[in-house]
């Protein structure tokens, strides 16, 4: 591209989102889905109905356990509110599996609450954002300037909180940073890993309700993470690495109205 050996930061940012726009944009192509397989495991909770799953997982493909050799059928919501309105009334061995959709907690509130937020790391000094809905469905946006590794609350004032739609931070995480219920050592409700500024759950619920702790088999199409230090390695076959490098230089010279975009465009598309 023509830059010195150290370019100004505003550029490496600035290729930097080009090869991650390029990374995206390949494996969303039709057919590369099975770049970003991967299988997880969770552990059913007897009499707990609804689930959390890592924050990696952006599809479930599958859903089986091995202790009763059962694959789990998907089913739509509808049909679960409507074969059963009463899950904790309704418990067994589950054979179906429902997407419950994406949520910024693992675990809602389990009555009205204040909120509180810490970090494993006294370097998290940034602002703490809680969009929540209070007693009578009131909804409010709370803030606080996190304190490290010790707890504070969103507000002392706001102890009313019964549903959390959203969680987020100004700046990246330097640790991981945890939201909890009433104190600082209450129930764990969300958390954002180390790197990341928001926390997003996947949902499902296991039908019926199970009775027993059962070990479940994920089959599930991974997020798409950003390539974010130099040796960093894309989720593509090592062969088609060239292709990222050629997408963010056909990014930048169409930025720049370089003369040279068609050449690189053509020679892009050859190579996808």
């Amino acid at each position: 591209l023509g830059y010195a050996s150290s370019p100004a930061s505003d550029v490496t940012t600035r290729i930097r989102a080009f090869l991650n726009e390029t990374h995206r944009e390949l494996l969303t192509l039709p057919g590369m889905d099975r770049l970003r397989d991967g299988v997880t495991t969770f552990a059913s909770v007897a009499s707990t109905a609804t689930y959390a799953l890592p924050q990696a997982i952006a599809k479930v493909k599958f859903i089986r356990e091995t202790t009763n050799d059962i694959p789990l059928n998907e089913w739509d919501l509808t049909r679960y509110r409507m074969t059963d309105p009463d899950p904790s009334a309704n418990s067994g061995t589950p054979e179906a599996w429902v997407n419950l959709g994406f949520a910024a907690v693992a675990t809602q509130p389990s009555n009205a609450s204040e909120i509180f937020v810490d970090s494993t790391s006294a370097s998290d000094t940034g602002t703490c954002y809680v969009e929540v809905v209070r007693t009578g469905g009131y909804r409010r946006t709370l803030s606080v300037t996190m304190t490290g590794t010790t707890a504070v609350s969103l507000s002392a004032a706001i102890t009313d909180v019964i549903e959390i739609t959203r969680f987020y931070l100004s700046v990246a995480a330097v640790g991981t940073v945890t939201l909890h219920e009433d104190a600082s050592g209450g129930t764990e409700l969300a958390r954002i890993p180390i790197g990341a500024t928001n926390a997003k759950y996947l949902l499902i619920a296991l039908e019926p309700t199970p009775s027993a702790v059962i070990t479940y088999s994920v089959d599930y199409q991974r997020v798409i993470d950003d390539l974010a230090n130099a040796n960093d390695e894309p989720l593509l076959p090592e062969d088609f690495h060239d292709l990222i490098k050629l997408g963010a230089r056909k990014k930048e010279y169409e930025k720049r109205d370089d003369s040279r975009y068609a050449s690189v465009a053509k020679e892009y598309a050859d190579r996808e």
